[in-house]
This record gives C-alpha cells, sequence and structure tokens, in this order.
C-alpha cells in the first residue's frame, strides 16, 4: 500500500492533472477488459474442490489451457476499440496499445489463483503483490529520473501481472502440475458453470471503471486525472479487503454446505472485522483527505480531489462491507440475484455518471458511487438474511463507533500537524481504545490467532466439520 502511495504521487506530481489524466483514461479504459481474464471460472474451481466434486489440478489444467487460447485475441480486441474509441489523441492510443499487454499477462496469472485459494496458502500472493508494487515504484522513479516521455509511464502498467505471473506460477507449479491441457468438452463445462459469476464479474468491472471512461468522454483531461488520483488513493485500502475475502472464500464455500448455522455465524464475523477496518477508513480518511491530495498531488489537484477523495474514501468502506456480504451470497449460490443486482446497479451508475460528467466532473464521479455502495449493500444484506440466518451486527458497530469517534477527535485536535503525523496518531488512537474498551480487545485478538472463535473472523468447528474453521 505504502509503495502504490509512492508511486502514485511521483507520478502525479512529475505529470500534473492533464497527463495524468491522459495515463488514467488509458488505465481505466483497458480495465473495463479485466473482467474477461478470469470470466469466473477460478471461484467455480474452489466451489467444485471444496465441495469435493472436482479434481484441483485437473481442473486448473484445464483452466490454464482455456486461458493460453484466448489471451492474445482478448488483449487485440481492447487494442482495436480503444483504438476507434481515442484515435484522435495518439498519446492516449499509444498508452491503451501498451497496458493492454497486461490484459494477456493477466488471463494467464489468473489460472493459478485456485491452487491458492482452495489450498489456504498466500505466501505467493503476497510476495508477488508486494513485489510487483516495489518494481512500480522502481520504474517510475527511474522513469522521472530520466524525464521520459508520458507514454513511458504506461509500460510501468505491464510489470504487476508479469511479476504475478512468474512469482505464483512457479509457486503453483511446486503445489501441482499446470501445464495446460486443451480439452473443449471440460472447458466448455467451466465456462458454462461460470456464466453467472462471469456476468457478475463483466457488470463489476464496468461498474467500477465506467466512471473514469465516461468522464474522458464527456469531462476534461484534468478532471480525469483528478479522479485518478482519488480513486488510486481511497481504493488502495482496498487490498485488506481483497486479501481477506480471497482467504476466506473456500471456508464460505464449506460451511455453507455443511451448516447454516456456521456460515451465518462466519459471516457475521467476517463483517465484523470489515467493519473494523473499513469504518476508520471512511471517517478518518474523508476528515484527511484535503490534506492527502495536496500531499500526494500538489495544490493543483486540491480543489475537486479533496471533495473527491471524501466521497470516495466512504464508499470504500462501504465497499469493505458489501465485498463480504456479496461473497456470502456466492457461496449460498446466490450468483445470478448477484448479477441482476448489479446490472442493475450499473445502469445506474452510468446514467447517473453521464448526466453529472459534463458538470460536476469527478465530484459527481464520486457521488455516483457512494451512492450506488449504499444502495447495494442494503440490497445484499437484505438477501442474505432471507438466504440463511444471518443478521446486521449492530451491537459491534455501536461499539466501534467509540473508538472511531475517539480517532476522529484527535484528527480535529491535531489538525495543525503534517497529514501523515495527524493519520498515525488517529491510528494509534484507534487502536489504543479498541484494546482498552473494545470491541476488538486484546483477549479477542489473541483468541483470533490462537484460532478460537470469540474473535472478528474466527469461528470454531465442532468435530464434526471439516477442520478447525479460521481465515
Amino acid at each position: 500500500m505504502v509503495a502504490s502511495v509512492v508511486t502514485v504521487a511521483i507520478t502525479t506530481r512529475h505529470l500534473g492533472p492533464v497527463s495524468y489524466g491522459h495515463l488514467t483514461t488509458a488505465i481505466m479504459f483497458v480495465g473495463l477488459w479485466t473482467s474477461l481474464t478470469e470470466l469466473g471460472v477460478g471461484a467455480v474451481i474452489v466451489r467444485r474442490v471444496t465441495s469435493g466434486a472436482g479434481d484441483l489440478g485437473r481442473l486448473v489444467r484445464v483452466n490454464s489451457g482455456l486461458s493460453v487460447m484466448y489471451c492474445v485475441p482478448l488483449a487485440f480486441l481492447a487494442a482495436v476499440t480503444g483504438f476507434a474509441t481515442y484515435r484522435s489523441d495518439r498519446e492516449v492510443v499509444a498508452m491503451v496499445l501498451i497496458v493492454c499487454g497486461s490484459l494477456a499477462l493477466t488471463t494467464l496469472a489468473s489460472c493459478f489463483e485456485p491452487v491458492f485459494l482452495a489450498e489456504v496458502r498466500f505466501t505467493a500472493v503476497a510476495v508477488s503483490d508486494l513485489l510487483s508494487r516495489l518494481l512500480s515504484l522502481g520504474g517510475t522513479v527511474v522513469l522521472v529520473a530520466m524525464h521520459a516521455d508520458l507514454v513511458w509511464f504506461a509500460v510501468v502498467q505491464i510489470i504487476p501481472p508479469a511479476v504475478q505471473l512468474i512469482v505464483q506460477g512457479i509457486a503453483a507449479s511446486r503445489i501441482i502440475d499446470c501445464r495446460p491441457v486443451f480439452a473443449l468438452s471440460e472447458s466448455w463445462d467451466l465456462l458454462r458453470e461460470s456464466l453467472p459469476q462471469t456476468g457478475v464479474l463483466i457488470i463489476a468491472v464496468l461498474y467500477w471503471r465506467a466512471d473514469g471512461v465516461i468522464l474522458s468522454l464527456f469531462s476534461t483531461a484534468d478532471q480525469v486525472g483528478v479522479y485518478g488520483l482519488a480513486y488510486t488513493l481511497a481504493f488502495t485500502a482496498s487490498v485488506v479487503s481483497t486479501f481477506f475475502l480471497s482467504s476466506t472464500l473456500s471456508t464460505m464455500t464449506r460451511l455453507y454446505a455443511a451448516s447454516k448455522d456456521l456460515f451465518a455465524t462466519f459471516v457475521v464475523r467476517s463483517v465484523e472485522t470489515m467493519l473494523l477496518v473499513g469504518l476508520p477508513v471512511a471517517v478518518v480518511g474523508a476528515m484527511l483527505s484535503h490534506s492527502l491530495v495536496e500531499l500526494m498531488g500538489s495544490s493543483e489537484f486540491v480543489e475537486d480531489g479533496g471533495p473527491t477523495l471524501a466521497l470516495l474514501f466512504v464508499a470504500v468502506g462501504l465497499t469493505f462491507l458489501t465485498g463480504a456480504i456479496s461473497q456470502a451470497l456466492f457461496a449460498a449460490h446466490d450468483q445470478v440475484f448477484l448479477l441482476r443486482l448489479n446490472v442493475a446497479n450499473l445502469i445506474v451508475n452510468i446514467a447517473l455518471n453521464i448526466a453529472l460528467a459534463p458538470h460536476f466532473g469527478a465530484k459527481g464521479a464520486g457521488a455516483v458511487l457512494l451512492v450506488t455502495e449504499a444502495t447495494g449493500l442494503i440490497v445484499v444484506t437484505w438477501r442474505l438474511s432471507r438466504r440463511s440466518p444471518y443478521a446486521t451486527p449492530w451491537l459491534y458497530l455501536l461499539r466501534l463507533s467509540v473508538p472511531v469517534a475517539a480517532s476522529a477527535g484527535v484528527v480535529l485536535v491535531a489538525g495543525g500537524l503534517p497529514v501523515l503525523a495527524t493519520g498515525a496518531l488517529a491510528a494509534a488512537t484507534y487502536l489504543a481504545v479498541n484494546l482498552v474498551i473494545g470491541p476488538a480487545t486484546f483477549k479477542s485478538i489473541k483468541s483470533m490467532l490462537s484460532g478460537g472463535g470469540d474473535a472478528p473472523g474466527a469461528v470454531a468447528a465442532d468435530d464434526t466439520n471439516p477442520g478447525r474453521i479460521q481465515p
């Protein structure tokens, strides 16, 4: 997270709002196609393996063969559509063509994810993520030192998927045989089962990327740059929820098949854990947004970037909860409902962005994302409560409001200090108050780390259930 934030700060300060807006345009446009790199097959493989209905090695090899066949056509299709969309701007077109290479690499790297998800072994995932961020930072520093042209900054986007492909490929091959198998019938069987999840992924990616693309078409380059900076700063924190949800997917699918009560308890603990992280991100992040934008991007970004970042910090806090509950719905085999909800949310998101982009720019896009995230959270929570004994942990939220209020008070009192110092004091206060009065006390954290069942994110299993259930 630190490496990513520093990379963004160096890039934005060097390029400025307009040039950074062109780079963001290329990244977000290619990002529209990322849903097709994995097609939801990985989640289906994990569900089959954890339910005892499939062999991990065979399924991964079939998925590898499928990915090898379509990774190049996917990158080519994205490049052609990017050229047609931005053909009047040569720099943007050149960057789109370069970034499209990451699609092929991501498609191949995604084949190894089911291995780590099913085996609940994430060392290689963490190492590849850290290494890719550090190398991206190093590449950015070199480009700035060389005063490289804008187009070269697009090359940095190739580094993360390349590193992930190499590191995760080596690690996965030590667990199982990952050599591609070209089996048409088995590939089609996987694709057919994953179609609802593929639809969810496509809609979700369009939902997250459409705002930036719409801004590039209906607003100005500097507004795209402002939104790109705010979006990156806010959603860098989402790496926490991404790793958490990845590590709990197999447990959720196993529990739903074994016991609805244990499943509901585990989801409650997962939501509590996401609240523990997401609520201070939303509150404290929003309060520090103006200072963070000025620190990371210079004063040119502040006027529109401050309010935009505040809106996005609240939105990212909501995504922590929405992600956990949506994953629970997938584990409960309710992906068709998720697809319908995401389609409705996407339509509303696109319509509101088109309406607001010409007048409100980046701030309008941030407001739209916040509204649609809040709506989605309400709907998925209602649906999960009908599909399982799950109930929203309101008491936990009430107890958590005390340490959050304390950290917010520190931000108000220490407003004259540098923003990083203020943020550190707020984080220390939040942790200290939690440890003293809860809800995340030292005892509960120790219980979680030792595999106990009373802490957020940990549910003890009895001897009739498979293994000790612990994210």
